[in-house]
C-alpha cells in the first residue's frame, strides 16, 4: 500500500505496481491540495459571475466578507494571466507539496494572507485583486530555501551555490520590481501587477523556510543527543 508519508521531510511515492486508475488516484492523494486549487482556478474562470464573487474586492472584504482574502488568489483575469500563473503555482505547489505534506496547507493559507492584506493596506487606487503571483513567489522563496537548507546540511557544496545563486536573482528581481514598479514574468494585458503581492509572498516563504530550518536543526540536536 502506498500513501503520502507524513513527515515533512520525506517525499510522496508512488505504487510501483498498479493499474493506471489506481495509480493516479495515489498521486492526487499525495497532491491533493495543489490539485483542488488549480481546479477550483480553473472553474472561477470559466465562471465569471464565481470569479467576481469570490474575488478580493476591498469594499466587500470591508463589509464583512473576509474570506475574500484566501479566494481572491483564485480568480483571474484573462486566459494568459491563468495560464502562467496556474502553470508557476501547479510545479512549485506540487514540489513543496511533496516535500512538506503537513505545513503546505497551512502555509498556502499563511501566503494568501499575507498577500491580501499587504495589498489590501498598501495599494492606493486599487479596489480589487486577483492572481496567483504573489503566492507563486512564496512557494519558490520557500523552496529554495528548504533546498539550501538540505544542501548546507549535506555539505553539498554544489547545490549551496546553485540555490543560492537562484535565490539571489530572486532577491535582483524583487529589488528591480520595487525600485521600478515594473514587474516580470507577468502578462499584464487588462490589468495592473502589483509589486506588493510579490514581496510579501517572497517574505512569507522565507518566514516558513526560517520555520523549517529551526525545527530541522532542533531535531537534529535532538537526535545527536539520542
Amino acid at each position: 500500500m502506498s500513501s503520502c508519508e507524513s513527515s515533512d521531510s520525506s517525499f510522496c511515492h508512488a505504487p510501483q505496481v498498479m493499474d493506471g486508475l489506481g495509480l493516479g488516484i495515489a498521486w492526487l492523494k499525495c497532491y491533493r491540495i495543489t490539485f483542488a486549487i488549480s481546479v477550483a482556478s480553473i472553474l472561477m474562470f470559466s465562471f465569471p459571475n464565481l470569479a467576481s464573487a469570490f474575488q478580493l474586492d476591498f469594499d466587500a472584504v470591508g463589509g464583512g466578507q473576509w474570506w475574500r482574502l484566501i479566494t481572491g488568489h483564485l480568480a483571474h483575469y484573462g486566459g494568459q494571466h491563468l495560464f502562467w500563473d496556474l502553470l508557476m503555482f501547479i510545479v512549485l505547489g506540487a514540489l513543496c507539496e511533496r516535500k512538506a505534506p503537513r505545513t503546505y496547507g497551512p502555509g498556502l493559507v499563511l501566503m494568501a494572507l499575507g498577500v491580501s492584506l499587504t495589498v489590501l493596506f498598501t495599494s492606493e487606487g486599487i479596489s480589487e485583486y486577483r492572481g496567483l503571483s504573489g503566492i507563486d513567489t512564496g512557494l519558490f522563496t520557500w523552496f529554495i530555501c528548504d533546498q539550501l537548507r538540505l544542501s548546507h546540511r549535506s555539505n553539498d557544496r554544489v547545490f549551496v551555490a546553485f540555490w543560492g545563486t537562484l535565490g539571489t536573482l530572486l532577491v535582483g528581481k524583487l529589488v528591480y520590481e520595487v525600485l521600478t514598479g515594473n514587474v516580470l514574468f507577468v502578462q499584464t494585458d487588462g490589468f495592473v501587477a502589483l509589486v506588493e503581492s510579490h514581496l510579501s509572498g517572497a517574505l512569507v516563504g522565507v518566514l516558513l523556510g526560517t520555520l523549517a530550518c529551526c525545527v530541522g536543526d532542533s531535531q537534529g540536536k535532538i537526535e545527536s543527543a539520542i
